[in-house]
């Protein structure tokens, strides 16, 4: 007589199935997100100057919980059976991390990206509103390596300008304490100024 197949081995069977036609499902969407956010990035996203804590907590940290929440929910069926298949302590701990860090990731390319998103569309949209500005910003110095930079003080912050690389090659002979930023800008929402145009001026 045949044995019948064991049950576990057929709900493990149909458990690896499953996931296999989930994973076909959500590897193209976290294609599309990382290419999205590459674009957006590259692209479309305006250059801000400016901090707030609400930003932090409504646009990036708020969205990450949510995120990590939903996923978490969403996979609990596969979350709890992987962990469970492990009976080590450390090796537990290692799913968790890993899972945590992975949940992480991909909260921030769907929620995190989508309120990014929003967010930049209500800062450009406020600041249409608002009169253009020009104001001057003494240089605190130049970085000339990888991802070139310019950086200064405004509103008693550091801030960041990228520069292109024939900018850069000129900055590598150049003083800081020579230069002056003079920055063309817009108030957005909160503490935030899109930057419409900025050049680097000789004061000496």
């Amino acid at each position: 007589m045949r044995k019948k197949p064991n049950l576990k081995k057929i709900e493990k069977r149909k458990f690896r199935n499953k996931e296999k036609k989930t994973d076909r499902i959500h590897y193209p969407l976290l294609i599309f997100s990382m290419i999205f956010f590459i674009v957006n990035y590259m692209f479309f996203e305006d250059v801000t100057l400016g901090h707030d804590r609400r930003y932090v907590m409504y646009i990036f940290c708020l969205p990450l919980i949510i995120g990590l929440v939903f996923f978490g929910i969403y996979r609990r069926e596969f979350l709890i059976k992987t962990y469970l298949s492990f009976k080590e302590t450390y090796a537990k701990i290692y799913v968790v991390g890993f899972y945590l860090l992975q949940g992480i990731v991909v909260s921030y390319l769907s929620f995190g990206q989508l309120a990014n998103v929003m967010w930049s569309y209500l800062n450009k949209k406020e600041a249409e509103k608002n009169k253009i500005e020009i104001v001057s910003c003494n240089v605190g110095g130049f970085y000339t390596k990888k991802n070139p930079h310019v950086f200064f003080k405004f509103k008693n912050r550091t801030e960041v300008l990228k520069v292109n690389s024939e900018t850069n090659r000129k900055n590598y002979n150049r003083n800081p304490k020579d230069y002056q930023l003079e920055i063309t800008m817009q108030k957005g929402i909160w503490n935030y100024y899109i930057v419409k145009h900025w050049e680097l001026k000789n004061i000496r």
